[in-house]
């Protein structure tokens, strides 16, 4: 750490964001926010205070309109860090939301053990703290599931690991309300919010919200689940295996019911150690 600018093997790791501040100079101490960073791939989960408390443990399926608009409040996403020069980007993969307009990158720099993150193409500034740095390299593989047509994430650094799994359903590209015209800015997506709200069902809500960014610890062989973009998976257990080929992996995983099934990836890229990758 004795240099100014961090390398991306700097950051292998778990960080915890203790300070957000917006263009607008509000500041955000109080919102969950969790970066696991791997070799390359990461996880990153940001759950806003009062969450847990309005939604509980209970399945998509059973949750109200207002419960499934408040989920959309918290912010999920997986995928490749990377740097340029004196800046880092974040390329997802997996995200709970619509795509940015914006690319998610910018500066790093160490202010003592507190790195800083400044936004280039946006005006904000983030202070992030090491939860724990392994002593062993992180390892991390992206996951492929050609039945359900979605991708995977799963990113091990020391006792944590960060998995993502995308819908199954596409969240539609552009809201078409506005006339189309050269003199008009280009079409942004609807928000998350305002597609849930949109939906003429709750079943149908709920399949828009079908987006797991979870954080859970490794402890005597149990991967536990302890926060989560799905609700009902907090306490619950990844349980990965990779198959005897070692091209495959299966979890423990749960549909918008609340039922547990087991989900079987297809690797489709591996980083670092594989055996980290199964329950041990």
């Amino acid at each position: 750490m004795a240099q100014d600018r961090p390398m991306v093997e700097d950051l292998h790791g778990v960080w915890w964001r203790t300070l957000v501040r917006e263009a607008d100079g509000s500041t955000d101490r109080a919102t969950a926010v969790s970066w696991i960073q791997g070799p390359s791939l990461f996880g990153d989960l940001r759950q806003p205070p009062g969450l847990v408390e309005l939604v509980g443990r209970a399945a998509l399926s059973t949750l109200d309109r207002p419960q499934l608009l408040a989920l959309c409040e918290q912010k999920g996403f997986a995928g490749t860090f990377a740097q340029q020069g004196d800046a880092f980007g974040w390329v997802r993969r997996i995200d709970l939301h619509p795509p940015a307009p914006l690319a998610d990158a910018g500066t790093l720099r160490w202010e003592g053990e507190v790195l800083v993150e400044e936004g280039l193409h946006e005006n904000y500034l983030e202070h992030w703290v090491a939860v724990e740095r392994p002593s062993e390299a992180p390892a991390a593989a992206l996951f492929e599931d050609p039945a359900q047509g979605c991708a995977g994430v799963l990113v091990r650094a020391g006792s944590w690991f960060a998995y993502a799994r995308d819908r199954s359903v596409l969240l539609p590209a552009q809201s078409l309300s506005l006339p189309l015209s050269p003199l008009l800015p280009p079409l942004l997506p609807l928000s998350l919010a305002e597609q849930v709200s949109g939906c003429g069902t709750r079943a149908e809500a709920a399949a828009l919200l079908d987006c797991e960014v979870s954080i859970g610890r490794v402890r005597a062989g149990r991967w536990e689940i302890v926060r989560s973009t799905l609700p009902n998976r907090v306490g619950g257990q990844l349980a990965p295996e990779l198959n005897g080929d070692g091209d495959g992996l299966r979890i423990q995983d749960a549909d918008p019911q609340g039922r547990a099934r087991p989900r079987s990836w297809r690797l489709a890229r591996v980083e670092g150690p594989a055996r980290l990758l199964a329950a041990r």
